[in-house]
């Protein structure tokens, strides 16, 4: 992945992780705390964790095109490095001062849950761009062979 590369796909992974981070939050702050209400402050929360978790993009950086066994490397370092920021970003936390350590595993967990459906969303999303440039291609080739 190259520069210009790398900074659209962090932008397109932030605002796809600050969506989900919403939702995981929402989920289990109802199965966990009903009880608890947030105020404006709290909308803070999700932005540092997608800003955080956006960072491990950078292990994708490459001057040249990766293998497909480095590429996997890459994507277990960054699924590592993602879920050790989030937790060691969300310990501090009032909600996890009580050593509830099935929180912390929910936690983890989702962080998981995201990181898969952040990259199938953007495979998905790749794909339908690669598909459109191979029928823009053919119509190209056709235009051109007459």
């Amino acid at each position: 992945m190259r520069g210009k590369e790398l900074i659209r796909d962090m932008i397109n992974t932030y605002f796809m992780l600050t969506t989900m981070i919403l939702v995981v939050m929402m989920v289990l702050g109802t199965y966990f705390m009903p009880e608890v209400r947030f105020g404006y402050k709290q909308f803070e929360a999700p932005l540092t964790y997608a800003a955080w978790g956006t960072l491990p993009n950078i292990v994708l950086y490459s001057k040249s095109e990766l293998s497909m066994k480095q590429m996997l490397f890459r994507k277990i370092i960054q699924l590592v490095l993602v879920e050790v920021i989030v937790v060691l970003v969300a310990l501090p936390a009032e909600v996890f001062k009580g050593g509830n350590n099935e929180l912390v595993i929910s936690l983890v967990a989702c962080v998981f849950v995201i990181y898969v459906l952040t990259h199938a969303i953007a495979w998905y999303q790749d794909s339908i761009t690669a598909k459109k440039m191979t029928e823009e291609l053919m119509v190209f080739q056709k235009k051109y062979e007459q």
